[in-house]
């Protein structure tokens, strides 16, 4: 499962990413550990990972431990663990002495982080399940906490995620996601993106009767949204500060390793590449994933030549052309490149070779040949192709093309 987790997090080309309830029992390995360490055999430690836990309702229940995981790419993401906190003070209900009056409250998580040229505040919630005591009373007292923040003249950049157990089917969840987007005069400190961006809105929220098993409504709603055996992934929300306003678009305009332009979500439920059934063993809820605009900072050498490169190709080998295609890459790093999870496509996006365990590794300054192997992407003997290199982080490392036609044993040399 950890493994299945960890290659969705590279095809998605994440950077930073929140789990929320990845250890319920005790006793069980730590899967925030395991994922990381998955990631990390083909991204050279390049992932690091953090947590925390809480106790809550009856402690001698083994659901009774709440558990927040991180994961960052230390290459793209910074975040320092001694600065995380948990905001206890949030914790409802309380006496008017300000002692609480029960234990069911999770106190949320926030987290410093930079990321390029972007400082913000990463809040991680769990509120209480099913929409009861106390959900109510966790969405007073969160509303007033973002709201003194974030009417300040110069407040920080914040972001609010997690699994929210917020309904947007119930009329009075639907006035928690109202609170969650915290008014202020005649204007909205929060944007929930996913009933704001994401269809259907909340409005068109209300206009559908509640979700249930088999209903008509229940049809209506893509897997992206809902799955059929269980709602759960209706309940998990992203919310961003009206601050965040100039890194945030939906599309979102990104420019790629090689200067192109891509459109790309700046909001999206990602949808597994399971089968519904499938998915519903491992979890039961879909990711949320979003994009913001970032600048790298400090001084960038653009002539610098990638670690990784392509060097050559051989389109049309003597025999089969499905099994023995080939691409040169070449080392030019001074340590071990694991090929695992790299990709080698063409002009399309669509087709790739994924790298295995079988293409091995490049030393330092080696040359490696991959060969295709029946991989569904092929190169053109006629007319000419474009090679594309990507790495596991699902960034565009190098890209080399040719004109002419690939005569039977022609070696197309790049450098």
């Amino acid at each position: 499962m950890t493994a299945t987790f960890a290659k969705a997090i590279q095809d998605l080309g994440l950077h930073l990413v929140t789990i929320v309830e990845h250890q319920p029992r005790a006793g069980q390995p730590n899967r925030l550990e395991q994922i990381r360490d998955a990631l990390n055999v083909s991204s050279a430690d390049r992932w690091r990972s953090d947590e925390t836990q809480i106790t809550y309702d009856n402690p001698n229940n083994p659901f009774s431990g709440l558990q927040f995981g991180l994961l960052w790419n230390s290459d793209r993401v910074t975040v320092d663990p001694d600065d995380n906190q948990l905001l206890t003070d949030l914790r409802q209900p309380r006496n008017e002495d300000g002692s609480l009056t029960h234990r069911r409250l999770r106190a949320p998580w926030l987290i410093p982080v930079q990321t390029g040229d972007l400082s913000f505040d990463l809040m991680v919630l769990h509120l209480k399940s099913g929409g009861g005591f106390p959900q109510a009373d966790e969405v007073e007292a969160i509303e007033s906490f973002i709201r003194v923040r974030q009417s300040l003249p110069s407040p920080r950049h914040l972001i609010v995620c997690g699994d929210w157990n917020i309904r947007p089917d119930r009329s009075a969840q639907r006035g928690r996601l109202r609170r969650m987007m915290v008014p202020f005069g005649n204007e909205h400190l929060m944007t929930v993106l996913t009933v704001e961006v994401i269809p259907p809105s909340l409005e068109e929220w209300s206009d559908l009767s509640p979700i249930e098993f088999g209903s008509a409504t229940a049809a209506t709603i893509p897997f992206t949204h809902y799955n059929a055996n269980s709602i759960d992934t209706l309940l998990d929300h992203f919310a961003i500060s009206a601050s965040l306003s100039e890194v945030f678009d939906h599309p979102i305009q990104v420019v790629l390793a090689d200067d192109s332009t891509d459109l790309r979500p700046g909001i999206r439920i990602a949808t597994p590449l399971v089968s519904e059934e499938e998915f519903h063993t491992l979890t039961d809820h879909l990711p949320v994933v979003l994009i913001l605009r970032t600048n790298d900072v400090g001084d960038v050498d653009n002539d610098a030549e990638p670690a990784l490169v392509i060097v050559a190709a051989m389109p049309n080998p003597p025999g089969n052309d499905v099994e023995f295609e080939q691409v040169h890459l070449r080392n030019n790093s001074t340590t071990t490149i694991v090929l695992t999870d790299w990709r080698i496509g063409d002009a399309t996006g669509t087709h790739f070779w994924i790298l295995d365990t079988d293409d091995g590794s490049a030393g330092p300054g080696e040359v490696v040949i991959v060969v295709r192997r029946s991989r569904n992407m092929f190169l053109n003997n006629k007319g000419g192709d474009t090679i594309v290199l990507i790495d596991p982080s699902n960034q565009t490392i190098d890209e080399k093309g040719y004109t002419n036609d690939a005569l039977s044993g022609r070696l197309f040399r790049f450098d």
